[in-house]
């Protein structure tokens, strides 16, 4: 798409600098319900958002209309919102860098396959899963999801960047009754490469997951030592790094505040975000056009740095980190994907010294039983008794607590089991001195 008239606009009207973001996305959904298509929906939506520089103060406007009329109400915004703010800018846009890093991040092979294809597979994980074992009774959301997405970044200093994107996922679960239990598992297989995918294998996952919930009881209320399913750990260092986010230390909001560089978990925790790194969650620039940088957050328990866009980095006197985002009105700070540094174990070693502890595979409401200021927390939980090493009973009915950064500080290891979960996360599961579990 050509901005020229936009920028010609904009100018024209007294608008100094000027960015415009364009991005189109595709996405399609297929859903069963017993063994029919119950969900069959194509979205194609695109958009552009537009920001600049009136009168020394910062406007923006968005609109999924294209074309000069986009254009005309786009410069109108800028200059509208502009007059009504009341703070300068005082960092202007970005002029761009001399080097950004390129990689593949578009399979060409994903949508070239026969949506018939896709749709014979999604039909063969739901007869997997019927047939897995009888006291699957039910077949749940099994789903297929394609998406593809593509973005150009202009600014009136001459950059221009792109990025194009698109993966697949399979989603699944199963009912299992016995007696009068019910219990019931999701997974998911989440790529852009579709030989990566295996009827077969997914279906394991997902019904054997469902029927070790069986005979699940709340053990006795107590500390244990407690060991974190990878998607739990990977959570909780969410809510972890939500406080290096420069804004909210600036604000004075973040558990943080006045620790850079100084020990702020056990020396077992090493962070890094790697937006350069070889996964799906690759990004060359943030949406300022700042060229993307791994970086290391926590070392060895240290807190090396915070997370700045271009406005809070001026205001620290620092450089930014490349971690800017448009919120569609104001700059704000995003994280990209993380990877926890492992340990040497395996998951059977690591576990292995425990003589009565807990294995905690899922959780529910975390989010509203989070305190972000304390870090204290308590949430619903299933899992598995730990006894001589060994995963042994199925617990339900128990609750998790304790507070986030006094488990940080006593990680005694992570195994060595480091998968990418779908949220853009690498971590093993995590192995913590003692929690708080709720039960009988």
């Amino acid at each position: 798409m050509n901005f020229k008239a936009f920028f010609e606009l904009a100018k024209k009207k007294g608008i100094t600098e000027c960015q415009i973001f364009f991005s189109k996305s595709k996405s399609t959904k297929i859903s069963l319900f017993h063994s029919e298509i119950d969900t069959y929906t194509i979205s194609d939506t695109q958009s552009i958002s537009a920001l600049g520089i009136y009168k020394g103060k910062l406007g923006a406007g968005n609109t999924q209309k294209m074309g000069k009329d986009a254009f005309e109400f786009l410069v109108d915004q800028i200059i509208l919102t502009a007059t009504y703010r009341e703070k300068e800018d005082k960092v202007g846009l970005y002029k761009g860098a001399d080097h950004y890093v390129k990689r593949r991040t578009y399979n060409k092979e994903l949508p070239l396959i026969p949506i018939e294809k896709k749709i014979e597979d999604l039909f063969a994980l739901e007869k997997a899963i019927y047939a897995y074992d009888p006291r699957i009774t039910d077949a749940d959301n099994v789903t297929y999801t394609e998406s593809e997405s593509s973005s150009i970044l202009e600014n009136s200093h001459g950059l221009r960047l792109n990025s194009k994107s698109n993966y697949y996922y399979f989603l699944g679960g199963a009912v299992a009754r016995d007696k009068e239990e019910t219990k019931t598992y999701y997974d998911i297989h989440f790529d852009d490469d579709y030989k990566t995918f295996d009827v077969d294998r997914l279906t394991k996952k997902i019904c054997d997951s469902a029927l070790k919930k069986f005979g699940g009881a709340p053990c006795d209320s107590g500390k244990y030592p407690t060991v974190l399913h990878r998607d739990i750990a990977a959570s909780l260092v969410g809510y972890f790094l939500s406080n290096v986010i420069a804004d909210k230390v600036q604000r004075h909001s973040s558990f943080f505040e006045g620790k850079l560089h100084t020990k702020v978990a056990s020396s077992k925790l090493t962070i890094e975000e790697k937006p350069l790194a070889n996964t799906l969650f690759f990004s060359s620039f943030d949406d300022e056009g700042v060229p993307c940088r791994n970086k290391v957050i926590v070392k060895n328990g240290v807190l090396e740095t915070f997370l700045y866009n271009r406005e809070t980095a001026e205001k620290d006197g620092v450089e930014t980190t490349a971690n800017g985002s448009w919120g569609g009105s104001k700059w704000s700070t995003t994280i990209g994907p993380i990877f926890v540094k492992g340990g040497k174990k395996s998951f059977e070693e690591m576990i292995a010294p425990i003589k009565r502890g807990v294995y905690i595979t899922e959780i529910a409401g975390l989010g509203t039983g989070m305190n972000a200021s304390s870090g204290d927390f308590s949430c619903q939980a299933e899992g598995y008794m730990i006894e001589e090493g060994k995963l042994t009973s199925p617990l339900n009915l128990i609750t998790l607590s304790g507070n986030l950064f006094k488990m940080f500080n006593e990680i005694k290891e992570f195994d060595n089991n480091c998968k990418m979960n779908d949220s853009g996360t690498a971590i093993g599961d995590l192995y913590i001195k003692s929690l708080n579990i709720g039960g009988k």
